[in-house]
């Protein structure tokens, strides 16, 4: 059809382009790919129809990118579009256009203002900036150095006007070497409308005044928003030996520009080094002898005014002390996404021995993981305002921890009292007990947890020396491995306000944070909402690593970072953008699971999570939560009573009157007597045993010793050869 197309030469042109559209468009409904399409169109068609049919794919594929079946685009998603539209070449009105016809009108404010930062904020590729550079150096050779001021007034992009303002130096230098009077370059800078471009030619100004010894008319600089400074150096050669070298990283150039903005706050510093990171490049300055730190630590906004335009600050940098210096984190509006499964593949063995949930991406661009083995994590507090990008951290962990570790060697207790977050793991071979979903489910799974906590204490003591579970796998795995039990609670505010069940959670957590940590059982809590009127300072204390996202308050991030002075969590960017404390402050960007976008990924990874083999055999506490909920609680918390070990007939359903407000009547069914002969075969104690299989302790009083008595007789009579019912 299209090389008809092409030999159809009497045709109109319109035509002939309404024709390829419909083959390509027929083509993908064929399930052709793009290079299929392209090596076709490039086999039968001239240069000016594959130019067009490239343009063709790309809206095609732009349009079914924002055509998804949802009710509205996600404003991530449609950056990202936007952004991949537009290296490919896709011009602003059909982009805006599309966006027009499938975005909801505050979506397409956001599109036309997503496409202003991209083109002021995105890294060109090399061949651009080549191309770009030799332009210029085109306009120069034939044109007054003025025409080159005006092409540069023209490019929107940061980077691309760096390389102008080069251009515009080693020029501006050439011309000071032909002995150019000093009027000459007022009179250039007051041509211009870019700043930058008028700076350079003032100080070129001054560098002549300064050689020839002749005064310079600081009115002749007509603009008074602009600064004129001496060169740094008034000796001739080392000042041209500046213009020439001026050739440096457009990070270089925004630190030197930051030094001379602080000097302006008669803030000392030197310029150490720049680095670029995912979410903000970090710029790295030395304060001069004696300059206290206070005196940048709020300069944030200050920077917004002087320095909004050159550096595109629309938010405050974030400004942290770092062995060395002190940085400031300068935002990227072209900000890049770390997606999850650009750093997982989960072909390697798990190590049983180092148990970890992913981190996110330094500045450096390097992963950091968060090693829950480790003594100075153990159990973690975080919390951020909405769209912090909390939730896409606890799933990324989630999502890494069931594909990565088998049941046996890692499980899950996880809390989601908004119910929309944890739903899509129900069902995993990991789960202690369903997804809790209110207080009262809440405070069952954490009063397990205690539970299980006391029985790897007894476990721990059945062998000398054992104190940790690194020390029990270390001396009996692989032949059988202590599970880790990571706990994750989405949203402890309102499980924390619930007064039915409050105090019930608040002391299962204290236990659980004091003792558990080296037993294998960590906790992470999270909020949107840290109120110190809410989360007991005791419970806060006991978190060693923290995870801040960002705050809509100061003082909330002081309560996550668990430091009165420490209010950086407000300056970070959302989205992912988060502090990582255990010993020292980390800033990093998490990992996007993106299981919106690509589904596909996301539920192919949870099948391979249920489906993984096994090797290991788990060390059983012989605690199961449906029976423990049932045996302790009463049958109104069980699902299924069928299940317990012993049922009782109660008068009273307080936990608290347990001692002497029930009438029981015990029966042991066939689950709870081999749970008990298996327990007395290993060597375990009667009141060991009623711990384990009835959760009782000499602390309950008269309802322990019900259960002991029956418990007793159960085992002389089965010693007896007795097999009735007690």
């Amino acid at each position: 059809m299209m090389l008809l197309l092409y030999n159809d030469n009497n045709g109109n042109i319109e035509f002939q382009k309404q024709q390829l559209w419909t083959a390509i468009m027929q083509a993908k409904q064929d399930g052709l790919g793009n290079e299929e399409i392209m090596e076709n169109v490039r086999e039968a068609l001239p240069s000016p129809m594959v130019y067009y049919a490239e343009t063709v794919v790309q809206q095609i594929d732009f349009r079914a990118k924002l055509s998804r079946p949802v009710i509205e685009v996600n404003l991530e998603f449609l950056f990202q579009v936007i952004y991949e539209s537009v290296i490919a070449g896709t011009n602003d009105e059909e982009i805006l256009s599309i966006c027009a016809e499938h975005c909801t009108l505050n979506q397409y404010e956001f599109a036309r203002y997503a496409l202003e930062y991209i083109h002021l904020n995105r890294m060109p590729s090399q061949w651009e900036q080549n191309n770009v550079y030799h332009q210029m150096i085109e306009i120069v050779n034939i044109s007054p150095i003025e025409s080159l001021f005006e092409y540069i007034e023209s490019i929107k992009n940061i980077y691309l006007k760096q390389i102008g303002y080069e251009v515009v130096q080693e020029n501006l230098y050439n011309l000071f070497l032909s002995k150019k009077q000093i009027s000459y370059f007022t009179d250039l800078a007051n041509k211009s409308r870019d700043n930058f471009i008028k700076n350079y030619c003032y100080r070129t100004a001054v560098l002549v005044a300064r050689v020839t010894g002749k005064p310079i008319d600081l009115k002749q600089t007509g603009d008074g928003s602009i600064i004129l400074r001496d060169p740094r150096y008034l000796d001739s050669d080392i000042a041209t030996n500046k213009i020439v070298s001026s050739n440096i990283l457009t990070m270089g150039q925004a630190g030197e520009l930051l030094v001379d903005t602080l000097e302006d706050f008669n803030i000392n510093a030197k310029y150490v080094d720049a680095k670029n990171g995912p979410t903000f490049n970090r710029i790295r300055v030395k304060l001069g002898r004696g300059v206290s730190y206070k005196k940048v630590e709020d300069i944030g906004n200050d920077l917004v005014q002087q320095l909004g335009e050159e550096l595109g600050l629309k938010v405050a940098p974030m400004v942290s002390v770092v062995p060395g210096g002190v940085v400031f984190d300068i935002p990227r509006l072209d900000r890049q996404f770390a997606y999850f499964r650009d750093y997982f593949t989960f072909d390697s063995e798990p190590e049983i021995h180092s148990v970890s949930i992913p981190g996110g991406v330094n500045v450096d661009g390097t992963y950091v993981e968060i090693p829950l083995y480790s003594d100075n994590v153990t159990h973690i507090l975080g919390g951020g305002r909405t769209r912090g990008g909390k939730s896409q951290f606890e799933k990324a962990a989630i999502l890494y921890l069931v594909r990565r570790y088998p049941p046996s060697v890692v499980r899950l207790a996880l809390s989601d009292v908004k119910r929309v977050t944890f739903g899509k793991f129900d069902g995993l071979p990991h789960l202690v007990a369903p997804v809790a979903r209110d207080a009262e489910s809440t405070a069952n799974l954490l009063d397990y947890l205690v539970e299980e906590m006391e029985l790897r204490y007894q476990e721990f003591e059945r062998h000398s020396s054992i104190e940790t579970i690194a020390q029990y796998n270390l001396r009996f795995a692989p032949d059988f491995v202590m599970p880790r039990v990571i706990c994750l609670i989405d949203e402890c505010f309102d499980l924390l306000s619930d007064n039915n069940y409050c105090d019930r959670i608040e002391t299962a957590l204290m236990k659980l944070l004091a003792k558990a940590g080296g037993e294998g059982i960590h906790i992470l809590l999270y909020t949107q909402r840290p109120d110190k009127n809410v989360i007991d300072p005791l419970i806060r204390s006991n978190f060693p690593a923290k995870t801040a996202f960002v705050t809509t308050r100061p003082e909330d991030s002081c309560i996550i970072l668990g430091d009165d002075k420490d209010k950086r969590a407000v300056y970070l960017l959302g989205y992912g953008d988060f502090l990582y404390k255990t010993t020292e402050v980390m800033r990093l960007q998490a990992l996007y699971v993106a299981d919106d976008e690509d589904p596909e990924y996301f539920q192919q990874l949870l099948l391979e999570a249920k489906n993984q083999n096994d090797s290991y055999t788990a060390w059983q506490s012989g605690l199961d939560f449906d029976e423990f909920v049932a045996n302790f609680y009463g049958e109104r918390n069980s699902n299924d009573s069928s299940k317990s070990k012993a049922t009782a007939t109660k008068t009273k359903q307080s936990k608290t009157d347990f001692e002497g407000s029930f009438s029981f009547k015990v029966q042991l069914d066939e689950e709870a007597r081999n749970s008990i002969l298996n327990l007395h075969q290993k060597g375990y104690q009667l009141d060991e045993i009623v711990k384990a299989v009835f959760n009782l302790s000499r602390q309950d009083g008269r309802s322990y010793k019900k259960f002991r008595n029956v418990v007793e007789e159960f085992l002389n009579s089965f010693k007896d050869g007795g097999e009735d019912d007690i």
